[in-house]
């Protein structure tokens, strides 16, 4: 598994989809694709892909793929429109995170959807954490927003 940040126009969201449904079956890979501005830190993603693999190779997954799995898992949602409202990429989204499940080189799937790395898009610092439903009360208890999402994905495995 890799999580990577990286900038890039979307300009056409169909045409980029299909693009990494090709991309995915031709290199025997699974891509999904973040708003990286929604994300906090790498752990989040590399969280959300180990339970949602795990959910596939126990046939306990919600989604019939394992990119929409880690999806649901990454959100903390049950319902694949809230996911992808709550951390989908749209058309002309720039900042990005995205996890690989598989190997690729980075430097051929960077070139193939024209895109540049930048991990630092990963980082939490300045993010909004009422994505996900965290106010300034839990903050204040000393957790920080990283470890509250965190927690979050672990309930909502718990409450499926």
């Amino acid at each position: 598994m890799t999580v990577i940040g990286v900038r890039g126009a979307v300009q056409d969201l169909d045409g980029f989809l299909k693009n990494v449904a090709k991309f995915e079956k031709t290199h025997s890979v699974t891509l999904q694709f973040f708003r990286s501005d929604r994300i906090f830190g790498l752990e989040h993603l590399a969280s959300a892909a180990e339970k949602a693999v795990r959910a596939v190779q126990n046939g306990t997954a919600m989604s019939k793929t394992l990119a929409m799995e880690i999806m649901l898992y990454a959100a903390a949602e049950r319902q694949t429109s809230e996911a992808l409202r709550k951390l989908g990429i749209q058309q002309e989204t720039t900042e990005m995170a995205v996890v690989i499940i598989g190997y690729v080189p980075t430097d051929e799937f960077l070139r193939h959807f024209g895109l540049e790395r930048d991990d630092s898009l990963l980082e939490p610092d300045g993010k909004d954490p009422c994505v996900f439903g965290i106010g300034a009360d839990e903050t204040e208890t000393g957790a920080t927003v990283p470890e509250l999402v965190l927690e979050r994905i672990a309930l909502s495995e718990i409450s499926r």
